[in-house]
Order: structure tokens, then C-alpha cells, then sequence
């Protein structure tokens, strides 16, 4: 049986994406970040600091250039 790696998508250890630690059954946890993620839904919205600020960009975007998310989403 494989194990299961799952990486954070932020943080870098020596050349590859950092591992990250089983906290539950399904739920991986950054010891560096503290991004949370699942296998299964590696885009689960956590509340990490670095998840918060892409929001935070990804929202500015979306107002400053609303054309763009017309554009994208017909």
C-alpha cells in the first residue's frame, strides 16, 4: 500500500513542495504555514495567513476589474 503525501502549496522544503502532517483521518496540516487541506479537496478553503491574503488579492482583482471575471465566466 502507497502512502499518501500530501503537499503544502506555499512552502518549500530543500526542492520539492513542503509535506505535510496527517491531523485527522482526512485532514493535513503545514507544520510551517499551518495551510489545511484534504486529499481529496486539495482547494478546501482554510484559514491559514497565506490562503487569506490570496483571497484578499483574488477579491481586490475581482472588483478592480470586474470585465475580467465577465470575460472568464460567460
Amino acid at each position: 500500500m502507497s502512502q499518501e503525501i500530501v503537499r503544502c502549496p506555499y512552502c518549500v522544503l530543500d526542492s520539492e513542495f513542503r509535506p505535510m502532517f496527517r491531523k485527522s483521518k482526512k485532514l493535513f496540516e503545514c507544520v510551517s504555514c499551518g495551510h489545511v487541506a484534504t486529499a481529496d479537496g486539495p482547494h478546501l478553503k482554510c484559514s491559514c495567513p497565506r490562503c487569506h491574503q490570496m483571497n484578499s488579492v483574488a477579491n481586490r482583482i475581482t472588483r478592480e476589474r470586474p470585465t475580467l471575471t465577465q470575460a472568464a465566466n460567460p
